[in-house]
């Protein structure tokens, strides 16, 4: 008798345990995949950015590089 609650407890304990780590891999996969989602968006909110200046960047070089600008220098020096 004492032997089949022995039996019994083991299979239990075997199946909580198998379980809980079923549930902790799978919280780890999806915290990890929550993860890999945040860095990807900001990934893409920085290449966004990141254009949007190199725009900005480009249109002050074609101000500062026409002839006109270093006309209104000289006669704002004056």
């Amino acid at each position: 008798m004492e032997q089949e609650y022995a039996i019994l407890a083991l299979v239990i304990i075997i199946t909580v345990g198998t379980t809980a780590t079923e549930m902790f891999k799978h919280y780890v996969r999806s915290k990890t995949s929550n993860l890999a989602d945040n860095h990807s968006h900001e990934l893409d909110a920085l290449r966004q950015q990141n254009n949007e200046l190199k725009q900005r960047i480009a249109t002050l070089e074609k101000i500062v590089t026409e002839p006109e600008y270093d006309l209104k220098q000289q006669i704002n020096s004056l």
